[in-house]
């Protein structure tokens, strides 16, 4: 596959994956831990709502980019791999703030669900999709760039 095809394929992926995991799965899989948990405020449900719609516009403005560019510029591309990787980036990020945490443990609708342990260390399935979302964005990025000293 051609280097620049690959490239927006891959952001393409991960555009894709900002739209619709937040939403899949939190909207769906997991409602009764989040929009439909009677223990959550109002508020904090406006908030979950309001990362969804974070999601689909962050994702929705880098397909748009992708979309309407006739060339795949090394500018566009980073416009689009940001957009695409922003959302993940805050996900991780929210879970260093106090009173947070990745995972479900003694949830009062949910009860005790244990996520996954590779060597004693937990394994959260936002969190690996966050990483791997996130590296799709920056290897379509990096295959943006000149791949000879000539192309700059």
């Amino acid at each position: 596959m051609h280097r620049e095809k690959l490239a927006k394929w891959l952001l393409v992926a991960a555009a894709i994956s900002t739209v619709t995991i937040p939403i899949g799965v939190d909207a769906v899989l997991l409602a009764n831990g989040h929009m439909n948990n009677p223990a959550w405020l109002p508020h904090a449900k406006l908030h979950c709502a309001m990362s969804f719609f974070a999601a689909v516009s962050l994702g929705s403005a880098a397909l748009a980019i992708l979309k309407v560019r006739p060339t795949s510029d090394r500018f566009s591309m980073g416009i689009a791999a940001f957009l695409s990787s922003a959302f993940w980036i805050g996900l991780i990020a929210a879970g260093f703030w106090p009173g947070t945490s990745y995972g479900f443990l003694n949830d009062p609708v949910l009860g005790n669900i244990r996520e996954p342990e590779l060597a004693g260390i937990s394994i959260y399935p936002n969190v690996v999709a966050s990483i791997i979302t996130i590296a799709i964005a920056i290897v379509g990025y990096w295959l943006t760039t000149p791949t000879k000293l000539t192309e700059r």
